[in-house]
């Protein structure tokens, strides 16, 4: 097995799905794998968000002074993992713009055959946490991509009462954010890390051109 590559991609406004990036990206360096953790485009808070709240404040300064991730990081890392804070079930404005942004790598099918996994944190238990994890992790086929997940040998995953799922890591932080990101989340998100790290050590990606496949004749 090669020493692998991984990029994390994290959206967070009040700190919740940058701690679970964070705890993901220890359980990629647990496999000693090279890690990157990038964060998307800057962009005004949404509607819903309490720029006021101090934990908003906090999250932003440690946010902020993360680097921009680039279509260049995709490109380096064998596995890729990203994620966004929960919006009506979906993944968030500006994570989908960078999603967006990367169109050319799949034209290039430079993604093919590499690995994808994906995070998120809710307000509340049934606010779409996996349903959201499902929308992360669609681009990812359209890329060729493998998908990894949260296997239920995972003693955290079992025992959970508040965020984990088989789909990716997650966390329930209260609608006030009181509840913050506990033990059992930050858990599920380093194994998760781990697992996309080990796995991406084992594959060889197969990057193979879209537009050359669209232009051949049958």
């Amino acid at each position: 097995m090669s020493q692998s590559r991984v990029t994390i991609v994290v959206d967070s406004r009040y700190g919740s799905t940058l701690s679970l990036a964070k705890a993901i990206a220890e359980g990629v360096a647990s496999e000693h794998a090279e890690v990157r953790l990038r964060r998307v485009a800057l962009s005004e808070p949404e509607f819903s968000v309490d720029t006021e709240r101090a934990d908003f404040i906090a999250a932003q300064t440690e946010y902020r002074s993360l680097e921009q991730a680039s279509a260049a990081d995709l490109e380096w890392a064998g596995g890729i993992i990203w994620g966004s804070p929960t919006r009506y079930g979906l993944m968030s404005t500006p994570l989908r713009a960078f999603i967006d942004e990367i169109a050319p790598l799949w034209r290039q099918g430079a993604l093919i055959g590499k690995v994808g996994a994906a995070f998120t944190s809710t307000g509340g238990m049934h606010s779409g946490n996996e349903m959201t994890l499902l929308s992360l992790l669609l681009p990812f086929m359209q890329h060729g991509m493998l998908l990894a997940g949260v296997p239920h040998s995972v003693p955290e995953l079992v025992h959970t009462r508040s965020g984990g799922s088989p789909y990716g890591a997650s966390a329930v932080t209260g609608f006030d954010g009181s509840l913050g990101v506990d033990a059992g989340e930050l858990a599920i998100g380093r194994a998760l890390g781990a697992r996309v790290a080990r796995i991406a050590s084992q594959i060889i990606a197969e990057p193979s051109s879209v537009d050359m496949a669209a232009g051949q004749s049958h």
